[in-house]
């Protein structure tokens, strides 16, 4: 049975799997907007009175909210679609701009007021201590549970069935032999690796740049900027997962990307461990792509954190003793803001190894990561070889977090 793609109309569906998902996306750009309008309304009709509001503003309102109206009663017509959308987009930009002009308004009214904290009793601070222990052993109870059976000594049957995974056997390292071994693991490892090096080196340098721009100057635009700035960190990973797979569909980079990489693979005047190296690169390009796009805001929130408490008397020092622009940032600012930078690095780089998600949406043929590979593993049951891969996942990731942690606080 042939399987139609994606961009094919099903018979008797009405529609694409494509155009459900632009549909689906379309609509979250509407709620986006809609908020915003209320929002930024609030905002504008509080600080003036409804005279004050210009005109062209309502004009835009009541036809955005008429064609609003028109789009849900007539959904067939690509025309108000498409006018929906554009207005949608100038609608964002619009209110994103109405609060930076009002930028001082708005902090002002956002910025929670200190107060005198509620003296707790003794009794209760005991209590409280003994729930928070309740609710560590409930959290990490599964992971060592997890890593204890990734030492059961179960039994293969002869279709590769695990029999009582759940039921202790004795204790054995057999199963991280069987994972040193397995040539797809291992081979997934290695993509994971590629895409979390190359994406953390990308984002480092893109979130440490933006950081400083966003810390050190004012400029038109930086409220709304900082709101978008925080949006990979507060959607969900599924929404960021589609939007990107809809953006990778529109200038087709699947299909340059197995192009590509056949090209390269032809090659003969490299070296071998040279051209699989490229192939493997060019294949995982959209994960990289897909990694760098929400590993940005992790990083330059961590590096914007450790300016925070940068003392800009250091540089004025360097800078009378004649040490121009580029020295004073290497000799100064980088030496002081590096726990930073390498602690966001290092936040970067794990949440890239355990991306799940957004890897799974956008990977192709070639590109399969270790969370893939172990999703995919788990689809036949459960076995010691899976807990062992996911112990060693977890080991890798606390100890890149507790690095991350431990720079961070120098």
């Amino acid at each position: 049975m042939t399987v139609p793609p994606a961009d094919v109309t099903l018979p008797g569906t009405g529609e694409s799997a494509l155009d459900t998902l632009t549909m689906f996306l379309l609509e979250l750009l509407e709620a986006a907007s809609l908020g915003l309008l209320i929002g930024g309304g609030a905002l504008l009709l509080e600080r003036t009175t409804f005279d004050q509001v210009p005109r062209f503003v309502l004009g835009f309102v009541v036809g955005y909210l008429i064609l609003l109206a028109l789009s849900f009663v007539w959904q067939q017509s690509h025309l108000a679609r498409t006018l929906l959308t554009w207005l949608s987009l100038g609608t964002i930009f619009f209110f994103l701009v109405l609060l930076d002009l009002n930028r001082e308004y708005v902090l002002a009214h956002v910025t929670p007021r200190s107060a005198g904290l509620p003296r707790i009793s003794e009794q209760t601070s005991e209590w409280l201590s003994n729930l928070s222990w309740l609710a560590y052993i409930f959290l990490y109870a599964p992971i060592a549970i997890l890593i204890v059976f990734s030492f059961n000594a179960a039994t293969v049957t002869e279709g590769g069935r695990v029999l009582g995974t759940s039921v202790w056997k004795g204790f054995t390292f057999d199963w991280y032999g069987e994972l040193a071994q397995n040539e797809r693991i291992i081979d997934a490892a290695y993509n994971t690796l590629v895409v979390a090096i190359i994406s953390t080196m990308i984002a480092t340098i893109i979130g440490t740049m933006t950081a400083l721009a966003m810390e050190r100057y004012n400029f038109f635009g930086k409220l709304a900027f900082d709101a978008v700035l925080y949006l990979p960190i507060i959607i969900p990973e599924i929404v960021m997962a589609l939007s990107l797979i809809l953006f990778f569909v529109l200038i087709n980079l699947g299909s340059w990307t197995l192009t590509m990489a056949d090209q390269v693979a032809t090659i003969t005047l490299l070296p071998g461990f040279v051209t699989s190296f490229l192939v493997r690169l060019i294949r995982v390009t959209p994960i990289v792509i897909a990694h760098v796009a929400f590993n940005i805001s992790f990083v330059a929130i961590v590096v914007r954190a450790r300016l925070a408490d940068f003392d800009r008397s250091l540089e004025e020092a360097a800078q009378d003793l004649y040490a121009n622009g580029w020295q004073t940032f290497r000799r100064v600012t980088l030496p002081l803001i590096m726990p930073g930078i390498i602690g966001g690095a290092l936040l970067a780089f794990t949440l890239s190894i355990d991306d799940f998600v957004i890897t799974f949406f956008v990977s192709g043929p070639g590109a399969t990561t270790l969370p893939v590979r172990v999703y995919s593993m788990i689809r036949i049951g459960v076995t010691p070889e899976v807990n062992a891969i996911s112990a060693v996942m977890l080991v890798v990731s606390i100890a890149l977090l507790l690095g991350s942690l431990a720079l961070q606080r120098r």
